[in-house]
């Protein structure tokens, strides 16, 4: 492969709505490092290459991993490689990572885990790892990868939280998407945390973080005490407290890292 490469594309449509993003990403470079912001999806990540070191947050749990997955973590993650790297990640939804691990989705909030020990996935890890290795090209490892994992997305799903996370994904509040699929706040908090790990306030929170940046992003001309308006936030402030919590820092320094070359996004 090249110096540098990345490649993506949407999963197949047998997967649509279990699988985010699909995407490869190759590094010669001697280093590689990144700051994520929080998302709402499960990464899966297939490494092949060194091993990453991982930290939740800024004072976080440190991890030091080669292949793994994680649950959903409200706060900025540092990944980085000493030695480049070559590696496919698979982004699973809410949905897809209850499908995929059942209840173990909740257990999987705020830990990386290695994938070699996923039960779900037996013996089968290690020759999927040999084969992706032996793959020529990002197609064939997407398609590799999305084979190994489309039969195993067998567990059933609560219906409830699932129409809740639609609710929330609507800007409804907890309450109101309590009323909405029939349960008591408190009930809805208890089954939502039980299948995914974190609280429904938390993943309003979350869903209000990431329309923010897909609008700062989409439409340029908008400044921040706007955007704040838009999605939600009570005032300019609160936008900024919440991307300290989720970016790990300002909406303007996260802009300048995110999109460089972007001067419309330095508000």
């Amino acid at each position: 492969m090249a110096e540098l490469t990345f490649s993506s594309r949407t999963p197949s449509r047998a997967l649509n709505g279990l699988i985010a993003r699909v995407s490869g990403y190759c590094s010669k470079r001697e280093r590689s490092n990144s700051v994520e912001a929080a998302e709402l999806v499960f990464p899966l990540v297939f490494n092949l290459g060194e091993r990453w070191d991982i930290r939740l947050g800024h004072e976080g749990d440190a991890y030091r991993s080669s292949s793994f997955t994680a649950g959903l973590f409200p706060g900025p993650v540092a990944v980085s490689c000493d030695a480049g790297a070559d590696l496919i990640q698979i982004d699973l939804t809410p949905l897809g990572a209850a499908r995929l691990f059942g209840g173990a989705a909740a257990e999987l909030a705020a830990k990386v885990v290695d994938l070699s020990t996923v039960d779900r996935f037996g013996g089968e890890y290690e020759a999927l790892h040999d084969q992706l290795h032996a793959a020529t090209d990002w197609q064939a490892r997407f398609d590799l990868v999305e084979r190994f994992l489309a039969p195993r997305f067998c567990h059933a799903n609560s219906k409830r939280v699932q129409q809740s996370w639609h609710f929330l994904a609507q800007g409804k509040t907890v309450s109101e998407t309590a009323a909405a699929v029939g349960w008591s706040t408190r009930h809805l908090s208890a089954q939502f945390r039980q299948e995914t790990g974190i609280r429904p306030v938390t993943a309003a929170r979350m869903l209000r973080f990431q329309r923010a940046r897909a609008l700062a992003i989409q439409c340029g001309k908008l400044n921040w005490a706007e955007i704040a308006a838009m999605t939600g936030y009570s005032d300019q402030a609160h936008l900024i407290r919440e991307f300290h919590d989720f970016a790990g820092e300002p909406p303007t320094a996260w802009a300048r890292r995110e999109r460089p070359s972007e001067p419309r996004l330095h508000i």
